[in-house]
Parts: structure tokens; sequence; C-alpha cells
């Protein structure tokens, strides 16, 4: 009776991971796709660089139900993307997306389940932010700015440099950036796109996800409680035996004061 009552929760247990996790795919590849501002109407960045806020629910997927579940959500939304709509990088920024999408929600997903500290919550959220500025300048440097000029460029960037139409591609945003005090070239085109539009970027954007989140998060704590998917043995059997002391101090008290 013990075992079928324990496989029979397993399975629930595992239809409602699956429910939630199909939930916050179906959320975060609707505002990866369709809530986005295309880079063109934001003079101060790149063109080819697009402001979307598909990390919200995957953040508040890794605090619900786990940092695995979130990174299965960053992948499924653009390979959905790849499939409905297609890709107008060569795949290149849908890759770097997957990247700093598992850099962000990873560690996030870990710290708030894994540990134990006072402000979790709070640290997760930072690691969010560090994650995601730190990917973006490994995936530039060594991803997107190499594929992306030997797929348009038909170039080696590694033996003949970033090409004079991709400096031309950054050029007025980094003039806009700098108020003229930095003109690009192919041989300064690294350094000076990493500092003046990669780090600013990600950086101003992950803000911008982890202060739009952290309210959201902090009104659904109650719900992760009622859900508890992503909720450890670990951590189950601390509450238990909290619950179990609590139960025995107010048992102690009545005791006295009868």
């Amino acid at each position: 009776m013990t075992k079928t009552l324990e496989k029979r929760t397993t399975q629930i247990f595992s239809i409602k991971r699956l429910v939630f996790d199909a939930v916050f795919a179906a959320l975060t590849t609707v505002f990866y796709i369709f809530f986005k501002i295309e880079g063109k109407f934001i003079p101060i960045f790149p063109s080819f660089l697009d402001i979307n806020f598909s990390m919200i629910p995957v953040i508040i997927c890794a605090f619900m139900i786990g940092p695995w579940d979130a990174a299965i959500c960053v992948v499924i939304r653009c390979l959905l993307k790849w499939l409905f709509v297609g890709s107008g990088t060569g795949y290149v920024g849908e890759l770097a997306d997957v990247l700093i999408g598992l850099a962000a929600c990873i560690p996030a997903g870990l710290i708030y389940h894994k540990t134990n500290f006072k402000h979790k919550g709070l640290l997760a959220l930072a690691s969010v932010v560090v994650g995601w500025v730190l990917m973006g300048i490994i995936s530039n440097l060594f991803i997107n700015i190499p594929w992306y000029t030997a797929l348009y460029f038909k170039q080696n960037y590694y033996k003949t440099g970033v090409p004079d139409a991709l400096v031309g591609m950054t050029s007025d945003a980094i003039k806009a950036i700098t108020f003229g005090n930095v003109t690009l070239t192919s041989q300064n085109y690294m350094p000076m796109y990493i500092i003046f539009a990669v780090i600013p970027f990600n950086l101003i954007l992950s803000l911008g996800v982890v202060l739009i989140t952290a309210p959201i998060h902090n009104r659904l704590k109650q719900l992760y409680d009622i859900v508890k998917i992503g909720r450890t043995k670990k951590f189950e059997q601390i509450e238990e035996i909290e619950d179990n002391s609590n139960d025995s101090e107010t048992q102690n008290n009545d005791n006295i004061n009868e």
C-alpha cells in the first residue's frame, strides 16, 4: 500500500513538473519572439542588439521549480523560434541568448535551492546580473563576432580581423556612447565593442530584468510553498524538524500553563 502511494505521488509530481515547465517555456517563448525592442530604435547601441524580457519567466521558473527546469526553458524558447520564425543572424544571436540564459538562470537557481543563506533571494538575483554580463563578454569574444564574421563577410576572423562592414554597423552607436571620442577601426573593434557596447548593454538589460523580476518573485513566494516542485528532500526534512520543534515548544508551554 505504501509503495503504491509513493509511486502515485511520484507520478503526480512528474506530471505537475512537466505542466509547469511547459507553462514557463510557453511564456518565455512568447516574450522572446513577440515582445522585444529592436536595436534600430535604440541609437546608443548597435542596431543588431535587441532587447527582450524573456528571461523574467525563466528566472521565476528557476526559483519556483529549479535551475535545470529553467535551463530547459531557455533552450526550448530558441528551438521554437528557429522552428516557427527562423533566425536573422545565422543562429548567432540565438546561440548567444542560450549561453547567456544558462549563465544567468543556473547559478541563480542553484543558490536559491541549494543554499540556506538569509538573503539567498537577493544573492540569486545578483548572480543573474554577474552571469549575464560575464557570458555576454565571453560569447562575443569567442563565438558571436567570429561566427557572424565568417557567415556574413566570408572572412576568417582570427586571420583577417573584423571587416569594415561590421565596423560600420557599430561605429555610430559607439560614437553616440562616447560622445564622439572613440573612432572604431578593424584593429580596435573588439575591445571597444566589448567595453562600450557589450558590457553596458548586458548590464542595463540584466538589471532591468532583475528589477522587474524581484517584486514578482516576492509576490509568488507563497505559491512556491504550495507548488513545492523544486523543493529538495533536505529542505523538506529541515522544515519538518522545525515544525516538530515548534509543536513540541507549544505543547511544553501548554503544559507549563496548566
